[in-house]
């Protein structure tokens, strides 16, 4: 089985969640450069670019897309998790 580096994972997801990786380097308090390099190699281990500018934007590919679709999905039921967790008390 492949490793799956969830860092990478989850910085691709804030950029894509958040409209760029510009925005999402702030949010995540990273420099920019940082961010998108590590989304590069992200891309690089799925074998593809998760992004293509288009103008002065960025859109997700085809690959995006479906990474995204994922990555949602695993930090939607991480969140789902800690909401569990933290919410059945700590009556031992």
């Amino acid at each position: 089985m492949e490793w799956l580096n969830y860092h990478h994972l989850y910085y691709f997801w804030m950029a894509a969640k958040e409209g760029g990786v510009s925005r999402a380097a702030t949010k995540l308090r990273l420099a920019q450069p940082t961010l998108s390099a590590q989304i590069r190699a992200l891309g690089a281990s799925f074998g593809g670019e998760l992004f293509e500018r288009r103008g002065r934007g960025l859109v997700l590919t085809e690959l995006g897309v479906i990474a995204y679709q994922h990555a949602d999905e695993i930090f939607g039921i991480g969140q789902d998790l800690l909401d569990a967790v933290k919410g059945r008390g700590s009556g031992r």
